[in-house]
């Protein structure tokens, strides 16, 4: 009972304490509060340098009813003896001349100039530039901010300027500075030194952030320009551009639309292990405001250079446009004027382009960041020299398109308007060639592997020239292919046929289907001289050398005509260095032969043999030399005139030039003038049969190892093994030696005897 009572009691102790505890903390709080309530109402003590202070401060420059800028602070303090005032919670809000600005400069304290109107700030502050709007402490959107220190702002000019360091930031980046000035006049800050800020990576620029560097810094704010001092430099990634100053043109938003660098700027940067760099005059871009690059102008001696483990690629216009991918600061097409020059050098190979308007397309390469040359068209007359060790090529035409494969090498060039190509291989004659058209392919190497031409095609080297409708070159072949009616001329002929193909150094030329070749009088001492005016060739094919010195052969169902000699075999060949020329297979000659005395009809049924006399001759094959004017045919030959004929194993045609026959006494046995001939001449004089000879005249028929016929004197001579002569009476003469007249009728023979002459006299019957 006591331990309850004791418990109870104790309980009651303490909460006895705790209530005595509260009254005393209400007592002394009750009177703490009267006592700042009295602090409160009795006026603060003024120190004795204070002369007064206020809660608000307020001044604003007025110029023509328009506010241009005001000062508010939250409190000032004026001393006394001339000591600036002591503002605090700073505000200095411009409006500018137009009403359209509402910048702003915040900082803790500032010290104030009456006099003056100057406000000097030692503490850090911050200057907000901004579109119009309500002031306040908070950074409205699409602004620009400077945070720097120890600021002066002049109250009579609006003029704010310190020599510290500055921190700036803007919706797309921040960098820094040091040294700033802020004319609330014309809304420009300028940072005077050591300029420098990154821009925030974007997407469009591939997630690289912008790195820039300057001299100075200075930003208008009524224009939206942003203008860095040289030496100026932008960093993204691996590319740098340096300029004596950029410029850039900013939206209502702040963002950069239109970029300016001057002063010789460059570009330079790595890429894949190549390094490159373009210079010019002057350089603008045009920028979405989303970030990515739009366009892009190169203008005054614009050059560029790349380099690689491969060779060195340089070009130069005088002006240049880049339109880039929306949305990637990729290339879409390039567009350069006035003066355009793109070289290459890879090894021994350089090519070297010039026109004075060029547009280049581009399409994506093997990454996302990578683009590569998908075609490119020249708008002006152009030129295209190419290099590969003592082969040289030039190309010319009023416009040129070419295409690129992947890894940015030409794979197609096309040319049309007319397009001229020159060539030439060491000492060797230039090689020309004239079309419509053009197109040439490459090889992953980058030389040319065919090129095809169409449309009034004219090929010329030296003295030889061909047209075709359509040509085909091939460099691994190293020939041109013609076709399209083609035609070949040089100094001694001119060949048409249905195609034509030509190797380019060699000289070779295979021509197929209905080949014709006519030599040209001026050029028979070195082909062929059968008769007078030009001589033509026909024939399936023809191959062989078009160079002096060559062989050339015609092939399948061959003929030759000169004049009025003909000649016809399956194989013609000529030999130009040797003067020579062959026949094979089924060779059938016809000579005309050198005027003679009139003959008298054999029978009344024999051609009138005053008319021009022809021997047509036919044997396996025959060859002709040109400089003896002989023609020899062997394998068995079968000769054939007016005047008879002749067999034999062999048989030797000489060609001479018409004479005048001259009386001669028949029995004299004396040769007449006329038995070798002068070249260019192309009538028989002469003929020499050798290998069991007979001849055939009238109803005569002579044998003998050896016949030979002269038509001067229009005799037949045999002579050889056992010379006889029959008839159809069967009478026989026989001698040493045989001699038929056959104008006169008369046989002269000659025996060991002696000579003498027997005379037949024909009768119509």
């Amino acid at each position: 009972m006591r331990n309850q009572e004791a418990a109870r009691y104790a309980r009651w102790s303490a909460i006895a304490a705790g209530l005595i505890a509260l009254l005393v903390i209400g007592i002394y709080a009750e009177r703490a509060i009267s006592a700042a309530r009295r602090r409160h109402l009795t006026p603060a003590v003024v120190p004795a340098a204070v002369q007064q202070q206020t809660q608000t401060f307020s001044y604003k420059r007025v110029e023509k009813d328009r506010t241009i800028f005001t000062i508010r602070a939250s409190r000032a303090t004026e001393f006394k003896e001339g000591t600036p005032a002591l503002l605090e919670d700073v505000w200095i809000t411009v409006y500018g001349r137009e009403g359209n600005r509402n910048d702003n400069i915040h900082t803790r304290e500032c010290s104030y100039d009456q006099k003056s109107g100057g406000i000097q700030c030692k503490g850090e502050l911050t200057i907000d530039i901004q579109d119009a709007g309500p002031a306040s402490d908070a950074v409205l959107p699409k602004s620009m901010q400077v945070k720097t220190s120890n600021l002066s702002f002049d109250g009579q000019t609006g003029e704010a300027s310190t020599p510290a360091a500055v921190d700036f930031s803007f919706p797309q980046g921040h960098g820094r500075g040091v040294g700033v000035t802020y004319s609330t006049q014309t809304a420009t800050i300028q940072v005077k030194h050591e300029v420098e800020f990154e821009m925030t990576p974007s997407d469009h620029a591939g997630g690289l952030p912008i790195n820039v560097t300057g001299s100075s810094l200075e930003i208008r704010r009524d224009n939206r320009t942003v203008t860095l001092g040289g030496p100026a430099i932008v960093r993204e990634g691996d590319r740098e551009l340096s300029a004596k100053e950029i410029s850039v043109e900013l939206d209502e938003d702040f963002h950069a639309r239109h970029a300016i660098a001057e002063g010789r700027p460059t570009l330079r940067g790595l890429r894949d292990a190549r390094t490159f760099s373009v210079a010019a005059d002057r350089f603008e871009g045009y920028l979405n405001p989303e970030g990515w690059v739009e366009r892009i102008a190169a203008s005054g001696g614009v050059t560029g250079t790349r380099k690689g483990l491969a060779g060195t690629d340089n070009f130069s216009s005088g002006h240049v446009e880049l339109a880039l991918e929306p949305r990637h600061n990729i290339l879409r097409e390039m567009r350069a004027t006035d003066g355009v020059t793109a070289e290459s050098q890879q090894g021994a190979v350089s090519q070297l382009l010039k026109t004075n308007a060029l547009r280049v397309k581009f399409a994506p390469g093997d990454r996302p960041d990578q683009q590569r040359i998908e075609s490119a068209e020249t708008l002006a007359p152009t030129t295209i020299e190419s290099k590969n060790g003592s082969d040289t090529t030039e190309l010319r035409a009023p416009k040129f398109t070419t295409q690129f494969a992947s890894g940015g090498r030409l794979s197609q060039l096309f040319g049309s308007g007319g397009v001229e190509v020159q060539s030439q291989n060491g000492n060797s004659p230039p090689q020309v060639s004239i079309a419509e058209t053009l197109n040439a392919a490459f090889s992953p190497d980058g030389q040319w592997t065919t090129v095809e031409e169409s449309g009034n095609v004219h090929f010329q080297q030296a003295d030889r020239k061909a047209t075709a409708a359509y040509a085909k070159i091939d460099r691994a072949a190293d020939q041109i292919a013609l076709s399209g009616s083609p035609v070949l001329l040089d100094a001694m002929s001119r060949t048409t046929a249905r195609s034509v193909t030509i190797g380019q150094k060699s000289g070779r030329i295979d021509a197929e289907g209905g080949v014709v070749s006519t030599y040209l009088p001026s050029a028979q001492a070195d082909s062929v001289n059968l008769g007078s005016g030009p001589a033509h060739i026909t024939a399936d094919t023809l191959s062989g050398a078009t160079s002096s010195g060559g062989r050339i052969v015609y092939s399948g169902h061959s003929r030759l005509w000169q004049g009025e000699s003909v000649l016809e075999a399956e194989q013609i060949t000529l030999w130009r260095d040797e003067k020579k020329m062959q026949a094979t297979g089924n060779v059938v000659a016809v000579f005309p032969q050198t005027s003679g005395p009139a003959l008298k009809p054999v029978s009344r049924s024999s051609p009138d043999a005053s008319g021009p006399t022809l021997w047509r001759v036919r044997a396996p094959s025959l060859t002709y030399w040109n400089d003896q004017n002989k023609a020899r045919l062997e394998g068995g030959v079968v000769a054939t005139s007016q005047q008879g004929s002749l067999e034999s194993r062999t048989l030797d045609v000489y060609l001479g030039p018409a004479t005048n026959p001259t009386a001669s006494n028949p029995a004299s046995g004396q040769r007449p003038a006329g038995r070798s001939g002068t070249p260019g001449s192309g009538q028989l004089n002469r003929i020499l049969a050798q290998g069991n000879t007979v001849i055939r005249q009238g109803d005569r028929r002579g044998t003998a190892d050896q016949a030979e016929y002269t038509s001067n004197d229009q005799k037949f001579v045999l002579s050889g093994g056992q010379p006889t002569l029959t008839d159809s009476s069967g009478n026989t003469t026989a001698g040493r030696s045989l001699t038929f007249f056959v104008a006169s009728d008369t046989i002269l023979i000659d025996s060991q005897a002696g000579s003498r002459t027997l005379t037949r006299h024909r009768v119509e019957k």
